[in-house]
């Protein structure tokens, strides 16, 4: 809808600039929503162009006004220092609701862009349980990549398996340690091991399902034990991230990488560009002449290449894709590596600009407002899996979308539990599950049918304010995608829900007046597909009763 008016303000700029009174053209037009008591859109397009017009914006406002024709358009107004804000007619929001309920979930909806996108998240160690950081980076990565395909464009969704290195090696240690208490043997553990519960369990099935692996040698047992102990996990991984209802098109192996020889070719190509040096008996990367703070070792002296390696190998993998854009969700923690994957990546002649990096900052949970603690001593952590248990899929998905993904975000275990509007995923379910309610009890009406649709009739503030809201879902859409912000969806539906239990507390929507009563069910009939189709954004779902 938003558009529109855009499109207008533009052939107004171009008649304006036919007849000589402005000169620029080319500049951007951003049109926003205003409070209500101002107008139902505004725009900044006379300050933009008062610099380069060497005009006071309330003249270039009077201006673009003089030109601007709008369709159904109620009341322009030049307020303040030069906002355009402008007011459409009732009958303009009508039509608009009319077109939401013809588009049903499908409003919103942008053709094709032919842009690719690659976006690998989640990609947790296979050493371990998915945690609840996990959780939220798996909540922001599917919901971004449902928000992306909405948006128009083709996306590829990866998961990135770190099964090399010494992590594996220090698996099946871990593992094999566990194993020989397990049969009464006193052995050391290793330091850096892996000390959370599930490695007794892991242990335990080992020995029920491969008791001949205790009679190897260690070499070879911690060998078979890495192995088998990725592969293992790699399906607790799964099932976790099926629970959580995210998907991914490709499993990606590090491991491959080594086997395939795609590290030695990398480290090739860096070499004959250039970029390299030895010192120490080591190999390293110039990623100081691309930005980086100090330069990087792809081949440590004992001639081992390092993660770092391994991770360029794995761009220039992605990147001779030729996909449009490359998305990497992460751990706040690895914020370090990003100057220097970029840096490699132009060395490599790639564009580092195609390569976006979203940061998922930690969870802290809380239980009654107060903080829910784990042994780190003990190697526990807070698991993906006891989240979903406790509190359901849904309201963990919504909940780790309810701040941008860089901030820290405080999650409340009884709050998602409760069914009140303290609880953000329960008040928006509520709303749609309310709509089902009334569309049940109208089965009782089959003669609404056949009465004519008069959308002239939704004439209260309450109606026209929630087809306002909803038309504002395509922008919501395309801020989310060009943002690479899917939390900014949760805050829209909590809006929409809020004004529709407004609404609901305040009107019967099945009256007497068998015309206004269809009217109303049009309205709800188009809230109930945009809050589906945005909690199916968010991965959650949409229930018809509760």
């Amino acid at each position: 809808m938003k558009k529109e008016v855009v499109s207008c303000l533009r052939k107004a700029v171009l008649k304006a600039h036919e007849d000589g009174k402005i000169v620029n053209t080319d500049t951007p037009i951003f049109v926003d929503y205003p409070d209500k008591r101002y107008g139902d859109y505004a725009t900044n397009l006379a300050f933009l162009l008062s610099r380069r017009e060497k005009k006071n914006p309330r003249e270039i406002a009077s201006i673009i006004a003089g030109y601007l024709e709008i369709p159904n358009m109620e009341k322009l107004e030049i307020a303040g220092p030069g906002f355009i804000n402008i007011t459409m007619k009732r009958e303009y929001w009508h039509g608009v609701l009319k077109h939401i309920a013809e588009k049903g979930r499908d409003f919103g909806a942008e053709a094709g862009s032919g842009k690719k996108i690659h976006l690998e998240f989640v990609s947790a160690n296979p050493t371990g349980p998915l945690h609840v950081g996990h959780g939220r980076g798996a909540a922001v990565g599917d919901s971004l990549g449902r928000i992306l395909k909405k948006a128009g464009f083709a996306v590829e969704r990866e998961y990135y398996i770190n099964d090399a290195g010494r992590q594996m090696r220090l698996l099946g240690e871990s593992l094999w340690a566990r194993m020989m208490e397990l049969l009464g043997k006193e052995v050391e553990f290793p330091e850096d091991g892996y000390r959370g519960s599930y490695v007794i369990e892991l242990a335990k099935e080992v020995l029920n399902e491969h008791p001949e692996v205790a009679e190897l040698e260690k070499e070879e047992a911690v060998s078979f034990l890495s192995e088998w102990g990725k592969n293992r996990i790699m399906e607790w991984i799964k099932e976790d991230l099926a629970a959580f209802e995210v998907e991914f098109d490709t499993f990606f192996s590090e491991k491959s990488l080594h086997e395939s020889g795609k590290i030695e070719e990398v480290i090739e190509r860096l070499r004959e560009s250039g970029f390299t040096y030895e010192k120490e008996g080591a190999l390293w990367f110039k990623s100081t002449e691309f930005g980086d703070e100090k330069d990087r070792v792809l081949v440590r002296a004992s001639g081992e290449p390092t993660y770092f390696a391994a991770d360029v190998a794995y761009h220039m993998e992605k990147f001779k894709k030729g996909f449009d854009l490359y998305i990497n969700i992460w751990g706040a923690d690895h914020h370090g590596y990003i100057k220097r994957v970029k840096a490699a990546l132009q060395a490599l002649g790639y564009d580092p600009e195609k390569l976006e990096i979203l940061l998922i900052q930690m969870v802290s949970l809380l239980k009654d407002g107060k903080p829910i603690s784990m042994s780190k001593r003990a190697g526990e952590l807070i698991t993906l899996r006891w989240l979903v248990e406790e509190v359901g899929k849904d309201a963990a998905r919504f909940i780790f979308l309810t701040r941008k993904c860089d901030a820290h975000l405080e999650f409340d275990i009884e709050v998602a539990k409760r069914q009140t509007e303290e609880n953000p995923v329960f008040y928006v379910q509520y709303a749609h599950a309310r709509i089902c309610s009334i569309f049940k009890n109208a089965e009782k009406f089959p003669e609404l049918e056949d009465v004519p649709l008069s959308l002239e009739l939704l004439k209260e503030e309450e109606e026209i304010d929630i087809i306002k809201k909803l038309s504002q879902f395509p922008d919501v859409i395309e801020s989310c995608a060009r943002n690479l912000e899917p939390h900014r969806l949760t805050y829209y539906l909590q809006e929409l829900a809020s004004l529709f239990h407004t609404y609901y507390n305040r009107f019967r929507v099945l009256v007497e007046d068998a015309k206004l009563a269809k009217a109303r069910l049009t309205l709800c009939r188009a809230t109930k597909a945009v809050i589906a189709e945005g909690l199916h954004l968010l991965g959650v779902s949409a229930p018809e009763v509760m």
